[in-house]
């Protein structure tokens, strides 16, 4: 490798730091041979030129021509040619958006943090001429000038050039510059990111119309959708991503200042650098905090967060990051941290008891051990996922500290109420986590639903809100929350109950509650058939699963009817009920199959993983396993009517980790189906749902596999089985950031060999 990496683009040669090179660059911009002919700027290039003339002196530009122009800055010319090659190189048809009269540098086109006024008539970015014939101020784009001028910037010193560099709010903002984002955002291109302020009355507006008939929440009888092409329709507003999170020094000097005080756990407390740990946090806010929202974000201050907290957050962050390196150090040093912390408050016993519901300690450190079981349940070494397993008591007995159901007190505030509602959600997240680690790993739950009495959480729009004012409206417009047994109680109810409402973290409480429930009674059953040495369904006719049925129906009426549901990620309220919907196709799957005892995902060895679900799980006909069914063929819908390799490359990273999981058990289940379904002269007669539904489930394979005939998947009853098989697996082949998605997608692929080489019947 050349010991002088950097080479100048204007001559040959070549330094080895990079301030060497941009003092060197400074020598060539005193030539600037491109002189406009309207005014006295001059360029080093001519597309610069040609750049500033469109911008400048057409005769829609917003430059007030009575304005004398501002001569040239010294220096600015390594930033006007990074313009030109993001211009270049980004969208040409988005014009520059001018901060003032003939400024038309690098610096004063870029957007800081700030959105549009609601009431602001925005540019065409389409239209070549689009703009004002009148000079506008910067704030109307979306950007301030505050502090930004060219002076901002020392030509030697790279750190202060990173500061130089707003970030935009989104992608699709008027003010956008195609630049690095920190970290990247992926986006669907179908959704069209409206910026009016009544975005979200259309959205409520939209979702209250729904019928069950057009819901992702299918039911008994309900109509199979088709793959004619209408053309997909997704959500027509969707959510803005979070802005970047700035690490300043101090902040950076604190934590290691604190990190002092754990000589004894980290000998060697290295952090990585301020700007590495805005894009951790960043990576933290815009991809776990949207599926877990324990984070009051508007009020989110890294200056004053805990260390735990701050180091948890950050080890986390960095995985969507995709800075996996700078992760596992983080997390070495967040781990030893986190409970030599605990150690000292809450087992040494000697500080005096304090009340857990309103010490913002206590809070913090449960907020930690969740993001550190977050980073750790889903690899097998780096770190071990039985790391997560070990912090599942030390976070139960922190809750359960004073009382599990205490809340802080409130007086009316936002402050407190923003404290009481962060400890409510805290606590009912971890219990959603620890049941999802139930899920995966087929443990017995650490807390049970019916220890917990707190009210459920609020809408996400309240949650959301950033100011008091914000806040107070859209609370009075709120039904309130139901305490979280009365909900169950109205879910079980032998009447009534059915027209009550929640919120969509609410209803991921609920449906987490149902499949808790669904886990206790497939072992009881599987424990009773086993001492009588008898087979059968996972879960034997009894009036309670009726009543689980049922409760299910009701929670689908009750997502229909919340205003913040959707079936898209990027729903402006968050994907929480995109997610939910999906925990709703496992419940249904887990009353026909026993998937959890099968699935075997502790090994993670793909190949015994799929030989434990060929041999150790099986299935019954009935209209209870085809209603599972049906909801398996609905989630593979989508994917095959957008395409299963862009889902893969671009959808999927949108979704969390239950959804893959929720996938798994969907494939297996769907080709379990369609095995008993395609076999020669079935026993009894195939139902008229059933042949709709095997016709549709074909439908989709020859969509997909083209070539393929209808006699030909048929001639077997193991060939459809196997197709349908890959096109999950298909789903997460990319490279994902978390192992166990990868897993999953490999032990898709080695079942469908399995299928591929079973004897057919």
């Amino acid at each position: 490798m050349s010991s002088r990496p950097f080479q100048c683009q204007r001559c040959p040669k070549a330094f080895a730091r990079l301030e060497h090179l941009q003092r060197h660059d400074r020598s060539h911009t005193k030539e600037k041979p491109y002189t406009c002919s309207q005014c006295p700027k001059a360029f080093t290039r001519k597309d610069l030129l040609a750049r500033h003339e469109r911008l400048t002196h057409t005769e829609s530009s917003p430059v007030s021509h009575a304005q004398p122009p501002s001569p040239t800055r010294p220096g600015c010319d390594g930033l006007d040619t990074l313009a030109s090659v993001v211009t270049n190189h980004g969208h040409p048809h988005l014009p520059l958006p001018l901060s003032s009269a003939g400024n038309d540098h690098f610096l004063g086109s870029l957007p800081a943090r700030q959105t549009p006024a609601p009431s602001t008539q925005l540019p065409n970015p389409r239209t070549p001429s689009a703009g004002p014939t009148t000079p506008m101020d910067s704030s109307v784009f979306g950007y301030s000038m505050d502090g930004l001028t060219t002076d901002s910037y020392v030509g030697n010193d790279f750190t202060s050039f990173l500061d130089s560099v707003p970030l935009p709010s989104h992608p699709f903002s008027p003010a956008f510059q195609p630049l690095p984002l920190f970290p990247p955002v992926l986006f669907s291109p179908g959704t069209d990111y409206d910026q009016a302020s009544e975005r979200d009355k259309d959205v409520a507006s939209s979702e209250t119309n729904s019928t069950p008939s057009s819901s992702v929440l299918p039911r008994h009888g309900a109509h199979l959708p088709s793959l004619q092409p209408e053309g997909y329709q997704t959500t027509a507003k969707a959510r803005q991503p979070t802005g970047f999170v700035p690490v300043t020094t101090q902040c950076r000097d604190r934590i290691l200042t604190l990190l002092k005080d754990f000589i004894t756990v980290v000998p060697d407390p290295s952090l990585p650098s301020r700007h590495a740990l805005s894009r951790c946090l960043t990576g933290y806010l815009m991809g776990f905090h949207d599926h877990y929202p324990i984070i009051h974000k508007p009020t989110l201050d890294v200056d004053t967060l805990g260390l735990p907290l701050f180091l948890s957050m950050a080890a986390l962050g960095a995985r969507y990051s995709r800075e996996p390196d700078t992760s596992m150090r983080l997390y070495q040093i967040a781990k030893p941290v986190t409970l030599e912390h605990y150690r000292r408050v809450f087992q040494s016993g000697t500080l005096p008891k304090m009340n857990s519901a309103n010490d913002i300690d206590t809070l913090e450190t449960a907020q930690a051990l969740l993001m550190l079981m977050s980073v750790a349940s889903w690899f097998v070494d780096n770190p071990p996922y039985h790391d997560g397993l070990s912090f599942r008591s030390l976070v139960a007995t922190l809750l359960s500290k004073d009382g599990l159901n205490l809340l802080p007190e409130q007086d009316g505030s936002w402050a407190s109420w923003i404290r009481w509602e962060s400890v409510k959600r805290t606590k009912l997240i971890i219990f959603c986590f620890l049941n999802i680690q139930t899920i995966v790993f087929d443990i017995p739950p650490m807390l049970l639903t019916e220890e917990l009495s707190m009210e459920l959480p609020c809408t996400e729009r309240e949650w959301q809100a950033s100011s008091p004012e914000q806040w107070q409206s859209v609370r009075i417009q709120s039904p309130g929350e139901l305490g979280l047994q009365t909900a169950l109680s109205g879910l079980f109810a032998a009447s009534g109950g059915i027209e009550q409402q929640y919120s969509s973290l609410g209803g991921i409480v609920l449906i987490h509650a149902l499949l808790q429930d669904i886990w206790v009674m497939t072992k009881s059953s599987r424990l009773a058939l086993s001492r009588y040495n008898r087979l059968g369904p996972p879960i034997a006719s009894t009036p309670g699963l009726l009543a689980v049925e049922q409760a299910l129906e009701r929670w689908c009426q009750c997502w229909e009817r919340n205003q913040e549901s959707s079936i898209d990620p990027l729903n402006p309220h968050g994907p929480l009920t995109f997610t939910s919907a999906a925990l709703l196709r496992l419940a249904y799957i887990r009353l026909n199959a026993d998937c959890g005892s099968a699935r075997q995902l502790q090994t993670w060895d793909p190949a015994k993983i799929a030989l434990s679900l060929n041999e150790n799980l099986s299935v019954q006909r009935g209209d209870r396993l085809t209603r599972a069914a049906l909801h398996c063929a609905h989630a593979l819908s989508t994917p095959v009517k957008l395409g299963i390799g862009f889902v893969a490359h671009s959808h999927v990273a949108l979704w969390s980790n239950q959804h893959a999981l929720c996938s798994l058990e969907c494939a297996v289940l769907l080709a379990k189906w369609l095995e008993a379904v395609t076999v020669v002269n079935p026993e009894p007669s195939l139902t008229n749902q059933e042949i709709r539904l095997r016709d549709f489930v074909l439908e989709m394979v020859m969509e997909v596999q083209h070539g393929l005939s209808r006699e030909w998947l048929l001639a077997t009853n193991t060939r459809l089985s196997a197709a349908v098989t890959r096109l999950w697996a298909r789903l997460f082949s990319a490279d994902y950031i978390w192992e166990m998605v990868n897993l999953i997608g490999r032990s898709l692929n080695s079942y469908a060999d399995l299928l591929e080489q079973k004897k057919p019947m």
